[in-house]
């Protein structure tokens, strides 16, 4: 008899150390952005264009051989039939913040440059902008260094969006060409 007081107190504390492992990594709060806060103090920020945070968007696709698109939010990425030679997983997101950037992934893919996609940037969240001179420009990760300015296709100002085409994946940003002081 005094054998199964033994078993019952194994198995509850057998039990209690599960429960303990499997509750310890779990989150009581809201998931955090995979994104790093932007240091919006640097000199290069002041350029960006600033805007009303958007809540975080993405969006990803399988595309192939016949081309296709992928939204973010208000952003859109389409790529024209015979850009990519294999199907591949295109992923774009949009994180929160006063910046109007889009990370795409995955990272450095290149496309046949007689087809390169155009990646639209809207701006329907910056209130302040009626004669947009922007750019897309393609930044390092901290985004305190301009790579690449990609020349505009085109401004729809009805739409709110600049249109650019890409030669690879990365991080790209909305600048403004005025210069601005804070």
């Amino acid at each position: 008899m005094k054998r199964a007081p033994r078993v019952v107190s194994g198995f509850s504390f057998a039990v209690s150390v599960l429960l303990a492992i499997a509750c310890s990594g779990e989150m009581t709060g809201p998931r955090a952005s995979p994104f790093p806060p932007v240091d919006h103090t640097s000199s290069l920020s002041g350029s960006f264009l600033r805007c009303e945070p958007q809540p975080n968007a993405s969006g990803s696709a399988r595309i192939g051989r016949s081309g296709g698109t992928v939204r973010a939010g208000r952003h859109m990425l389409r790529i024209p039939a015979g850009a990519l030679h294999k199907t591949t997983l295109i992923r774009m997101e949009a994180p929160s913040d006063t910046l109007n950037y889009v990370v795409l992934s995955p990272e450095g893919l290149q496309f046949d440059t007689r087809y390169p996609p155009t990646l639209s940037l809207s701006y329907r969240n910056c209130p302040d902008v009626t004669r947009p001179l922007l750019d897309v420009v393609y930044v390092d990760d901290a985004m305190t260094t301009v790579l690449e300015t990609i020349e505009p296709v085109a401004t729809d100002t009805l739409d709110r969006a600049v249109h650019a085409r890409l030669r690879h994946f990365s991080k790209y940003v909305l600048k403004s060409r005025y210069a601005v002081a804070y």
